[in-house]
């Protein structure tokens, strides 16, 4: 056989194989159904965690709130004199006597003509609603810094199910670190598994977190993104302007009683202090409260403000020794400052445990004591007792400055950070004479 009979052709025809347009159809809607989950669940977790890592990344970081001392205000320390300081204020008074005499006959002649002007003036009773009416304004104005808070819980009641209860505190807007409103309230607003809300000036609800408390006093600062307010409600707040209540003399200056003075938000009253400097007993603090002739009852609560809109006190919680317990009663804005930049910024509130009293002058005097300030007591297993600091003891000298008032120590405790020691000299009271001791106390932090 030759060779081209021999060669065979082999033919093969590939055929395509038939598409199962079914099996396409379930394995196209499929990949539909899956790509809608996949979609829908990245929108939801970016819907979930953008807050979250715009909090942490995306937002420019908080400021640090403080509160100067204004003008007006007098510290601690002002309240002592070195010998220049005093030779300096007597000269100063002989200079201001002699001008004084050159000014008195031109000062008689204007005082004259002011008491002739005003012997002519006739007042009626539409000077009178003038003059509230003016008192009404700068009320309207600060009510920019007020707010109402809310907090609501859930509770078993007996016969089975829940029901959802309810309070109710006025804030007040105290800092705006770009961030976050801070709001300065009671902590009579705060239980366990509540829900805490911020009503603004226009109306809109926000909700609020608590950023510090300070079970001490009786305060807290609550935080409201600043995100998750409409611009028209940014427009309508703003920080309250903290005044100064420590001028050398408050009583008989009118104020302004705003929040809930009569137990009911947004109500108002107008009155005048009638006594002031009141101390009152805190651990570790040198707070003032003073009365007004204001009747609130047992629900006031609130800010009180002077003539210009400032805020020189916060509606005392508690009943004072001594003075009418329907009278409102505020605390003193000025020693406050220290406590509220602590809350308001999140730090630590430095913690000796201490209660104390000031020994100076007639008072030193008279019980044959030392000047400086007294311990009146030690909080149990505080540092200070730990320490050896004991009731009685007079504080002396505190890191090698002279400490001639508890209001002075406070003041330099307030100052300090846990972890850091504050080296004290006392007098202690011994069998025959005084003592004096140095001892060394560990300041930690206020456990909250």
């Amino acid at each position: 056989m030759n060779t081209e009979e021999s060669t065979a052709f082999i033919r093969e025809k590939i055929k395509e194989r038939p598409i199962n347009k079914r099996k396409l159809f379930r394995r196209t809607v499929l990949t539909a159904v899956l790509a809608i989950v996949f979609g829908g669940v990245a929108c939801l977790s970016f819907l979930v965690l953008e807050p979250f890592f715009s909090a942490r990344i995306a937002q420019e970081e908080p400021q640090i709130i403080t509160f100067p001392a204004l003008d007006d205000e007098i510290r601690p320390e002002d309240l002592y004199a070195d010998d220049q300081e005093i030779v300096a204020a007597q000269e100063q008074v002989v200079a201001e006597s002699i001008q004084a005499s050159i000014e008195a006959s031109e000062q008689d002649r204007i005082n004259a003509a002011v008491a002739s002007a005003i012997s002519r003036m006739q007042l009626d009773k539409s000077d009178a609603g003038e003059l509230y009416h003016s008192l009404k304004q700068v009320a309207t104005e600060a009510s920019r810094s007020l707010v109402l808070v809310r907090c609501a819980t859930t509770a078993d009641v007996f016969v089975g199910g829940t029901i959802e209860r309810s309070g109710e505190k006025p804030g007040l807007i105290v800092a705006d670190n770009g961030v976050e409103m801070l709001i300065l309230t009671y902590t009579s607003i705060l239980e366990d598994g509540s829900e805490l809300s911020v009503t603004w000036k226009d109306g809109h609800e926000s909700p609020a977190t608590c950023k510090m408390a300070d079970e001490d006093t009786g305060l807290c600062v609550l935080s409201v993104p600043k995100r998750f307010l409409e611009s028209g409600t940014q427009a309508q707040i703003a920080p309250a302007p903290l005044g100064s209540s420590a001028s050398r003399s408050l009583t008989g200056t009118p104020v302004i009683a705003t929040g809930s003075p009569a137990g009911i938000y947004a109500s108002l009253c107008y009155g005048m202090i009638v006594s002031e400097k009141l101390p009152v007993d805190r651990i570790d603090k040198a707070l003032k409260v003073y009365a007004t002739d204001i009747y609130g009852g047992g629900e006031s609560a609130g800010f009180l403000l002077n003539y210009t809109g400032q805020v020189i006190g916060m509606i005392y919680p508690e009943p004072v020794a001594g003075v009418d317990e329907n009278r409102i009663i505020a605390y003193s804005i000025t020693e406050l400052k220290r406590l509220i930049e602590h809350l308001v910024n999140g730090t630590p509130i430095p913690y000796a445990g201490i209660h104390g009293a000031s020994i100076t002058g007639d008072i030193a005097e008279i019980l044959h004591m030392t000047e400086g300030a007294c311990v009146l007591g030690t909080e149990m297993g505080s540092p200070a007792m730990t320490a050896g600091l004991q009731s009685g003891d007079i504080i002396v000298s505190c890191a090698n400055s002279p400490v001639e008032s508890w209001d002075a120590f406070a003041q330099i405790l307030s100052e300090q950070s846990p972890g850091d020691e504050l080296s004290l000299e006392i007098r202690r009271q011994g069998p025959a004479e005084l003592l004096s001791l140095q001892l060394t106390i560990p300041i930690s932090e206020v456990t909250q």
